[in-house]
């Protein structure tokens, strides 16, 4: 299975993310969970703006996310 590595890093503000393997995908939020879910949003917006050639090859078929 393909992984996905998001990067967490609290800042004074709330929490932001990116994706170490992926370029495009940035998130923000006040809260761990908020962050999180702004990941998903982050990854649905690619999938659906971009066509299936241009979409990176870890979001096509079954991927895991892990968070560090």
């Amino acid at each position: 299975m393909k992984i996905i590595k998001i990067i967490v890093e609290e800042t004074k503000d709330g929490f932001t993310a990116y994706a170490d393997n992926i370029e495009g995908i940035y998130a923000g939020g006040d809260t761990l969970q908020e962050v999180k879910q702004s990941v998903l949003n982050a990854i649905r917006l690619l999938k659906e703006n971009n066509t299936p050639e241009n979409v990176p090859d870890v979001l096509k078929g079954d991927y895991q996310i892990t968070y560090s």
